[in-house]
């Protein structure tokens, strides 16, 4: 079973702030800060000024390297120095660390000292600079270019520059010819002399996409010119690889420093391409060859472990083989049961549907007759409904008919009691006459009073009579 990774507890786990503070702390308490030092080298002014501290950050350069110190310079004591003046200075020396994790070593001046006013010109101080950027953006590794690549199966892509006039001897040949089979070489001749026009032939080279650019030529007169600070600016500024090739063997130039790969004699580049290649294929037959014992006894390895694999599943099958029987058994006789009363079941299905078909039939058989009674009954409501409709219509057009003569009768009997009305009043105005002749007569004689009512009798009889 693979080893469970160590996960450390959250007292274990830092920030960087935090181990640069612990490094730093560590950093202070050592003993180069307590020693003043006096160094000697060449003066340049740096941009950056700290106003919280008054200091500006300087450099001090070696004047026969290009080896250089920082300088924590105090304001005041920077006055009247100018880049390339050659001088003393005396500080502690301090140890610090970045906030990017890099340790710098920094001198605190205290003291200042000129020596020379300039110690360089203000071409060499230019390169100088030109140097420090080249640092600062850093060297490319060809070395691990070109393997990377041919590891790979890949060819380089190198762009030879010679000189316009410049002659290869057999050794540069020979090996540039047997580096060819890996490496695809474009060679071009240009003026090294021109300036101008061979540092736009390089920012040329530097966009058409060249793994490398190597710079060829003989040493001799005019060699100079490799050191001309456009140039130099150039190259520092180039994104390719280039290396350099030029000049004899003891021929110190300046382009030396920003070269990312220096050979020493022009025709070792030659040797330098053919060794390369010569060195990545043979560490590939090399690895293959290792690769292939160490593929065999992984193989053999995984054999051995197949085969005890093999045995302890032999072992696994046959168990589960057993297993497998007696779950068989078990599901056949399990199988057995279930079929029975599948069958049971399906006998009762079979019952049970005959039986509701049965029902079914009887039902179909009742529905009809009922459909077939109702029809019939329906048929003979209709006929009904039709005999009555025809009967409610006579007894409309007969009631039509008898309120018509019901309407002639009584405008007639309207008629014959308006007569009844005119006899009635006439006779009640008779009477009220009647009445008043009673009267008077009663007033002459109360002797006549029996006649006078029995004249009353008669004349309301004589009014019923005529009413009815």
């Amino acid at each position: 079973m693979p080893e469970q990774p160590i996960i450390p507890t959250t007292a274990n786990l830092f920030k960087p702030s935090e181990i640069i503070g612990i490094l730093r702390n560590h950093l202070a308490t050592g003993q180069v800060n307590q020693k003043v030092v006096c160094l000697r080298g060449i003066y340049f002014k740096g941009t950056y000024i700290n106003q919280y501290f008054h200091t500006a950050s300087d450099r001090l350069v070696d004047e026969s390297t290009s080896d250089e110190l920082t300088l924590s310079m105090p304001l005041n004591l920077r006055e009247g120095y100018e880049n390339g003046n050659v001088i003393t200075v005396h500080g502690i020396l301090d140890r610090t660390i970045t906030n990017k994790g890099l340790i710098q070593i920094v001198l605190k001046v205290t003291e200042v000292e000129k020596l020379k006013e300039l110690a360089v010109s203000e071409d060499e101080i230019k390169r100088t600079e030109l140097r420090r950027i080249k640092s600062e953006k850093g060297f490319k590794n060809v070395d691990n270019i070109l393997e990377s690549l041919l590891y790979q199966a890949k060819r380089p892509q190198v762009a030879l520059v010679y000189a316009e006039t410049s002659i290869t001897n057999e050794d540069f040949e020979k090996g540039v010819q047997a580096a060819r089979t890996h490496i695809d070489f474009t060679e071009y001749r240009e003026s090294f002399a021109r300036t101008k026009v061979f540092c736009q032939k390089l920012k040329q080279l530097d966009t058409m996409n060249f793994d490398v650019i190597a710079i060829i030529r003989g040493g001799g007169a005019g060699l100079e010119a490799l050191d001309e600070v456009e140039l130099l600016e150039t190259l520092v500024n180039m994104n390719t690889a280039w290396m350099y090739g030029a000049g004899h063997e003891g021929e110190k130039l300046f382009i030396l420093n920003i070269a990312d790969k220096a050979i020493a004699i022009p025709h070792a580049l030659g040797t330098y391409f053919r060794d390369i290649t010569d060195g990545v294929v043979q560490k590939r037959n090399n690895s293959r060859a290792a690769l292939v014992k160490e593929v065999e006894g992984q193989f053999k390895k995984q054999i051995e472990d197949s085969n005890k694999k093999n045995q302890e599943l032999t072992k696994q099958l046959e168990a589960l083989q057993k297993q497998n029987k007696e779950q068989t058994e078990a599901s056949n006789k399990k199988i057995e049961e279930l079929t029975k009363a599948q069958k049971e079941h399906e006998k009762v299905v079979k019952e049970m549907t005959e039986q509701h078909k049965k029902a079914t039939e009887e039902a179909n058989k009742l529905h009809k007759t009922q459909n077939e009674t109702l029809q019939k009954a329906n048929t003979q409501l209709q006929e009904q409904l039709k005999t009555q409709g025809k009967t409610l219509t006579d007894l409309q057009t007969q009631q039509q008919k008898q309120q018509g003569e019901f309407n002639k009768s009584l405008g007639q009997m309207q008629e014959t009691n308006k007569g009844l009305q005119a006899s009635v009043n006439k006779m009640t105005g008779e009477l009220m006459t009647a009445r008043q002749r009673v009267t008077e007569l009663e007033s002459q004689s109360s002797g006549s009073t029996g006649y006078i009512i029995v004249i009353i009798i008669l004349i309301i009889l004589m009014i019923i009579g005529f009413s009815m």
